[in-house]
């Protein structure tokens, strides 16, 4: 029947371009779960191979002609081979698809010799034509009278994948483990009716159709795994931002505490009552709000200005006139996280105007301004300011950076804030952030 010939032919010439293609894509691509896709690879080359052959036999069978003879003998000699050599890959295959913790190798050494045995006896007992043989007249292929034995040996191979594979379902992926059985039921089922069906290759359409799900499953796998380790990352990332969050945090109430005290220090000599007096506004800030500080949420807005008061009003006591604060609070209805406008403030107060000359007295804004969905608060200062370019090129651990920098890790807690600073020598500093304001 010359059509069912070449259905064969076209149908497993197909059949060994995608498995061929198949093993190509497995060991190129990047995965997250490369044994088993190599594992996966070596099997589908396999496949290829013996799909290609058989296809030649199939073209050229019953074709006569002693090099269509030669080619005969080749092509089903290689075909039967890769038979010994596919249960031993789909045994890697299977082993590598175990949770790693529960995986064992033994059933695989044992397959593997399985398989090393059955190549040796079949390139042994072909040599004297007992698997096939090849009718040198009609060029047509017969079972040998070896061919009951060597499918045995098969079927031996086969079994260990299935004894693995029923001790270890429990730790192998539900869909993997329904795959990888049919992948080893389907062509078992085909083989065993081959033995009484003669002329119909049964179990290389079931190979096709089972690598054919195996290799889509493997694929779906891989997609999921990426997947949630792309969900973990994300969730890992924002695990460490918040940790970041915390340890800058860390670093900024001592700084502030040793800031403040330092002062009230230098006002214990020169005015008592009044370093009493700071004494006590400390004690009171740090009793009723400094617990919002390490929460790493947010407060309001009113709540860190009065914050920032408390330190203005220490700093005045040691300075004296040397500055003034001026407010413009246009909307104060909004949160913002601790410590975003007192280190500001700090900055302006220890690196801007004190750093003029007495006799010129600095001033201080502290600005919010409502926008189409956004809040802009301004503190800025009319003090020495700073060269931009070469405060950008300064090491982040840098003590005259890092109080802008534990700012701007503050606001990543809200999203899509931002902070801009502009600064110029002998003009002074504005610095502007921008808190998104979802009410309006």
């Amino acid at each position: 029947m010359p059509e069912i010939k070449y259905f064969y032919t076209c149908l497993e010439l197909w059949g060994s371009f995608f498995a061929n293609a198949v093993a190509i894509y497995l060991y190129l691509s990047k995965s997250v779960i490369r044994k088993q896709y190599r594992t996966l690879g070596a099997l589908e080359l396999i496949v290829g191979v013996m799909l290609f052959f058989d296809a030649v036999a199939w073209f050229f069978r019953g074709v006569p002609g002693p090099v269509v003879h030669s080619i005969l003998i080749a092509s089903n000699y290689i075909t039967i081979l890769c038979n010994a050599f596919l249960p031993v890959a789909v045994m890697a295959y299977t082993v590598y698809s175990v949770e790693k913790e529960y995986r064992t190798h033994r059933m695989l050494m044992v397959v593997t010799g399985i398989g090393a045995f059955n190549g040796l006896f079949y390139m042994i007992a072909q040599s004297r034509n007992f698997i096939f043989s090849i009718d040198p007249v009609t060029n047509l292929y017969h079972r040998g009278a070896g061919f009951g034995i060597w499918s045995a040996l098969i079927l031996l191979e086969t079994a260990g994948t299935i004894v693995y594979l029923t001790i270890k379902r429990e730790h192998i992926e539900k869909r993997r483990f329904i795959v990888i059985m049919s992948f080893v039921i389907l062509p078992l089922i085909a083989s065993v009716l081959q033995i009484f069906i003669y002329g119909f290759s049964l179990s290389n359409i079931a190979i096709i159709i089972a690598s054919a799900i195996l290799f889509g499953q493997a694929v779906n796998s891989n997609t999921r795994t990426l997947v949630e380790q792309t969900i973990f990352i994300e969730n890992q990332e924002k695990i460490l931002e918040d940790l970041r969050t915390q340890i800058a945090l860390s670093q900024i109430k001592p700084h502030f505490l040793y800031n403040a005290l330092n002062s009230i220090y230098v006002l214990c000599d020169q005015d008592p009552p009044k370093a009493k007096k700071l004494i006590n506004n400390l004690s009171e800030y740090l009793r009723t709000d400094i617990g919002s500080i390490g929460t790493g949420k947010t407060i309001s807005f009113e709540k860190e200005l009065d914050h920032t008061n408390v330190y203005l009003e220490i700093e005045k006591a040691r300075f004296g006139d040397r500055f003034v604060v001026e407010y413009d609070i246009e909307v104060a209805d909004f949160n913002i996280p601790p410590l975003t406008i007192q280190p500001l403030v700090e900055n302006a107060v220890k690196h801007g105007v004190c750093k003029k000359s007495p006799s010129d007295p600095g001033v201080i804004t502290i600005r919010t301004e409502q926008g189409y969905g956004f809040v802009k608060i301004i503190i800025a200062d009319n003090g020495v300011g700073f060269d931009l370019a070469k405060y950008n090129a300064m090491d982040k651990s840098s003590t005259d950076k890092i109080g802008i920098a534990n700012v701007r890790d503050r606001l990543k807690i809200l999203e899509n804030s931002e902070m801009n600073v502009f600064s110029e020598p002998g003009k002074g500093t504005t610095v502007e952030i921008i808190i998104p304001n979802k009410d309006k």
